[in-house]
C-alpha cells in the first residue's frame, strides 16, 4: 500500500457536486487555521487525472513536508475539493478507503435542473474562450489537453473587468438556440453528473454513512454559517475552534459567490 509509506493522512475530500457551491466552500474553509488545502489550486484531480504521478506528488501539493516541521502540523486536517471525484470509478473509491479508512467525504447536492443549467453556462463560457463544448466538464485524457485546460484556467484569472463583461455578452445563453442546450443535456457528462444516486451509492459501499456529509445546496443560500460549522466539525475541527472560525468571518465574506468559470466574485447565491 504505497500511500501508507508516509505519515501523511488525508482527512477529507469534497467530491461535488459540480456547480453546487464547492468553490465558495473552498474559499472560506481556506481561512480556517486547522485546515490545510493544496497550495496552488482548488482542484488537484489526483484521484482521476494525475494518479500516475504518484502519491509523493500528491503530498507535495499540500506542502506537507514543510508543514510537518511545525509543531502545529499535527492538528492540521489535510484535504481538497474536486467535484469530479463524485464520479470516480468504484475501484478508485475502494483504494481511497484502503489508504484512508477514516476519510471524511463532503457532497453538496443542488437541484438537478439548476445544476445542469449552471454547468452548461460555465461550459459555454469556456467554449467562448476556445475550449470545445464539454471539454472542461469532461476532464481530459492526454497530457497536452491537461496543459490546455490549465492554460485556459489561468486566462480566466487574468481577465480585466471589461474583458469579463465582453465574455459574459459573448457567452450569453441567448447567443445559442434551444437545440444547443438540448444537445448538451443529452451529453453523457451532464447525464452522469446529475445521477447523484448512482455515484453516491459507490461511495456508500466503501465508506460508512457517518463519514459522508450530504449538504442541501439551499442550506448554503439560507444558512451559510451553519453549513461552514457543520463541514468544519465533520472534518474533525474541534467544536470550539470551528465556532471561532465561523464567527471570525464577516457577512460580506460569507455571502459572496465565487464563480469558478470566471474567477469573479459577486454577492449573489453561490453557484460554483
Amino acid at each position: 500500500n504505497k500511500c501508507k509509506n508516509t505519515d501523511f493522512e488525508l482527512t477529507f475530500l469534497g467530491i461535488g457536486a459540480q456547480k453546487a457551491g464547492t468553490t465558495w466552500l473552498h474559499k472560506l474553509l481556506q481561512k480556517c487555521r486547522d485546515i490545510s488545502f493544496p497550495q496552488e489550486q482548488k482542484e488537484v484531480h489526483f484521484w482521476d487525472w494525475h494518479h500516475r504521478k504518484g502519491f509523493e506528488w500528491y503530498i507535495r501539493q499540500f506542502d506537507f513536508h514543510s508543514q510537518k516541521a511545525s509543531s502545529a502540523s499535527e492538528a492540521l486536517r489535510y484535504g481538497e475539493i474536486t467535484p469530479c471525484y463524485a464520479v470516480l470509478p468504484e475501484a478508485t473509491i475502494a483504494e481511497l478507503y484502503k489508504c484512508f479508512p477514516k476519510l471524511k467525504i463532503i457532497f453538496v447536492a443542488r437541484d438537478l435542473v439548476d445544476r445542469a443549467w449552471s454547468a452548461m453556462i460555465m461550459e459555454l463560457r469556456d467554449q467562448t474562450m476556445g475550449l470545445s463544448a464539454g471539454e472542461f466538464a469532461n476532464g481530459v485524457t492526454t497530457g497536452t489537453d491537461k496543459n490546455n485546460n490549465s492554460n485556459h484556467a489561468n486566462k480566466r484569472t487574468k481577465l480585466s473587468a471589461a474583458q469579463l463583461r465582453r465574455l459574459e455578452q459573448q457567452s450569453s445563453p441567448s447567443s445559442q438556440p434551444d437545440s444547443y442546450f438540448m444537445d448538451r443535456l443529452r451529453n453523457a457528462t451532464h447525464d452522469s453528473r446529475s445521477n447523484y444516486a448512482k455515484h453516491l451509492s459507490n461511495w456508500y459501499k466503501h465508506f460508512p454513512s457517518s463519514s459522508i456529509l450530504l449538504i442541501d445546496y439551499r442550506e448554503i443560500e439560507s444558512n451559510p454559517r451553519d453549513v461552514l460549522l457543520k463541514v468544519a466539525m465533520h472534518i474533525g475541527v474541534e467544536e470550539e475552534k470551528a465556532n471561532q472560525f465561523v464567527t471570525s468571518l464577516n457577512d460580506n465574506e460569507v455571502g459572496q459567490r465565487v464563480n469558478a468559470a470566471t474567477s469573479s466574485v459577486s454577492g449573489a447565491s453561490m453557484g460554483s
